[in-house]
């Protein structure tokens, strides 16, 4: 007796399941005009995507550049900007379609162990449509370029300000790492 309700619920089921599931449709008898319709969805994930230096972007590159400034000898003891000898030109980009990004950047002053230099003294002049984030300064609003597309690109040059007279440090290499955040609001 069970086995026979199983199988006849187990029918039932299978039969208006197709009911549940149907699209619409529509009968017209005669001349008339029958319609049905469908619905579409597209679905497209929020992203953003950013890229500083090497790498393309859309993809995960886990290099990391090096914007190298060495000093010579007659610019150890005076003041004055040098320009990076290696990576001082950095290309950037930052892709999004969420609307406007919060951009920053974040590091710690260089140190070589005992002595730092202010990370202060690192200046950033931006050719293209993306500004350079102020070092630990509060986020920066970048606006889309397009409806909620944002898509800027700049070629960043870093130089480094040396106060080799007024504020000397010792000889030694001076490192750090800059984190660069791009976040939906």
């Amino acid at each position: 007796m069970k086995n026979a309700l199983l199988l006849k619920s187990t029918l039932a089921l299978a039969l208006a399941t197709p009911l549940l599931a149907s699209a619409e449709s529509q009968l017209v008898s005669g001349s008339g005009t029958a319609t049905a319709r469908l619905n579409l969805q597209v679905v497209i994930p929020g992203f953003i995507a950013l890229k500083v230096g090497t790498g393309a972007i859309l993809s995960n590159t886990a290099t990391v550049d090096l914007v190298d400034f060495v000093l010579t000898d007659p610019q150890a003891s005076v003041d004055g900007n040098v320009a990076a000898t290696s990576g001082g030109v950095v290309e950037v980009q930052l892709l999004s379609n969420i609307g406007n990004v919060n951009f920053s950047s974040a590091g710690a002053a260089l140190t070589d162990g005992t002595e730092s230099i202010p990370l202060s003294r690192i200046a950033v002049a931006s050719a293209g449509t993306l500004a350079h984030p102020t070092f630990g300064a509060a986020a920066a609003t970048v606006t889309p370029t397009s409806g909620r597309i944002i898509n800027r690109t700049s070629d960043w040059t870093f130089s480094y300000n040396h106060q080799g007279a007024t504020a000397p440090v010792g000889a030694g290499t001076y490192q750090t790492q800059v984190t660069y955040t791009a976040v939906a609001p």
